[in-house]
């Protein structure tokens, strides 16, 4: 056989060790260390169970507030499991640390079934840090219930104008759908006390020129067909879409 010339050959490298890359970590500080886990975390609830299990100072990161304020719920159940106390205990401490997806499902939750106050704060709170599925509920929900508030009105159509220049009302729509239908079948449906249907928002419905969508007259089939037109009308726009919110929530 053939001998291979030493100069040839591969070189070895020799494998960084555990307490090496121990050492790195130690040398980082806390707040850099929250900041990665917190990262980690915002993107996935199962990687963060991964880091906490890598060494001691990446667990005590991931106990910081900053990251249960963070963490993305995606992988949970959007009911928790009563039975298991340490997921009842992790989602008390993102709700205490106002984690915007914690907040919603609450809020959402307690809304279904009652005229809940709470809920409703919940449901604020997250709507004000940017949550489009809170935006699209509490928005919704102001526009029900507040026909005969200009203010209230006003602050629905913010949350919702959001949305829909942000060109995802549809697809927040059917995220909040979603959710609905997993616990809906639990509760009679939202209940919201002085709404009347036939009020509608818009008060010149038979001289108005009216909405259109861009690929029909009545079918919104997604973001794309909701273009803002100038000379259209932003309420009959909303009148159609609290058709969709009354048969999701099972408004009468």
């Amino acid at each position: 056989m053939r001998s291979i010339n030493k100069n040839m050959q591969r070189p070895m490298f020799k494998k960084k060790s555990r307490s090496s890359s121990s050492s790195t970590i130690k040398s980082l500080p806390k707040e850099l260390l929250v900041e990665i886990v917190a990262s980690v975390a915002s993107h996935s609830f199962v990687d963060l169970h991964k880091v906490k299990k890598s060494c001691k100072d990446l667990l005590e990161a991931a106990e910081d507030n900053y990251v249960y304020r963070r963490v993305s719920l995606d992988k949970l159940s959007f009911i928790p499991r009563s039975s298991n106390d340490k997921e009842l205990l992790f989602l008390k401490r993102c709700k205490e640390n106002q984690n915007t997806e914690s907040l919603y499902r609450e809020g959402l939750r307690e809304c279904l079934g009652n005229e809940n106050a709470e809920g409703l704060r919940l449901l604020d709170m997250a709507a004000k840090e940017g949550h489009k599925e809170a935006k699209y509920v509490y928005g919704m929900i102001l526009l029900c219930s507040s026909r005969q508030d200009e203010k209230l009105i006003e602050l629905g159509l913010r949350h919702l104008r959001f949305l829909r220049e942000s060109k995802c009302v549809v697809k927040t729509r059917k995220k909040v759908e979603e959710f609905v239908r997993i616990i809906i079948w639990k509760n009679k449906g939202m209940v919201i006390s002085r709404i009347n249907r036939k009020l509608l928002l818009c008060p010149f419905k038979n001289t108005c020129k009216g909405w259109r969508v861009k690929k029909g007259r009545w079918t919104l089939h997604d973001d794309d067909d909701d273009d803002i037109v100038i000379d259209s009308c932003e309420y009959c726009r909303w009148d159609y879409e609290l058709k969709f919110f009354y048969r999701l929530m099972n408004i009468n």
